[in-house]
């Protein structure tokens, strides 16, 4: 199971919906700025959620318009949810950076570029923790707002970082 599933689950706990609806409420919710998430996993793992027999999907026609499946949450479901809340918080994943890469091969790089690179690292995340800035301000749920601001923060955390490794490095 993964963070796709539980997002889903999570979601469909608070009603049914088809796809489409489920992809628009992560977009909503700007969930795709702060976890690894895009729409053909919600549509792919919807599907597998369904055929595991975590939810249960229900094919309509209104009108005119094409079927769709509408999905719900049942009680085998309810209990994965649970069960992928319990993962998540007794074992967090560890949190890699692929920016340390850069880092680790600094040294390779003349100090006219490898002061430039950093400057170009430092001006990106800043640039990323001020548009963060702007999105958790707008009309997202209380978690919503604390998560992009979790990350706004992780950003700003990172140019103090470059900044004194900078420093440090090239004195």
């Amino acid at each position: 199971m993964s963070t796709v599933n539980l997002l889903i689950l999570g979601v469909l706990m608070e009603q049914p919906m088809n796809a489409y609806e489920m992809q628009k409420v992560m977009d909503s919710r700007y969930i795709k700025r702060w976890t690894k998430i895009s729409t053909p996993s919600i549509y792919r793992n919807l599907v597998t959620l369904c055929e595991r027999g975590y939810i249960d999907g229900e094919v309509v026609k209104e009108g005119e318009m094409p079927q769709k499946t509408i999905y719900t949450i049942n009680e085998k479901g309810k209990a994965c949810f649970f069960d992928l809340m319990e993962k998540c918080i007794d074992k967090p994943e560890t949190v890699y950076l692929p920016f340390t890469a850069f880092i680790a091969n600094i040294e390779k790089l003349d100090d006219a570029t490898g002061k430039a690179m950093l400057d170009q690292l430092y001006q990106t995340f800043f640039d990323k923790a001020h548009r963060l800035e702007t999105v958790a301000k707008g009309p997202l749920v209380y978690q919503g707002t604390s998560v992009i601001d979790l990350n706004r923060r992780m950003y700003l955390l990172f140019c103090d970082w470059i900044k004194e490794f900078k420093e440090n490095y090239y004195g």
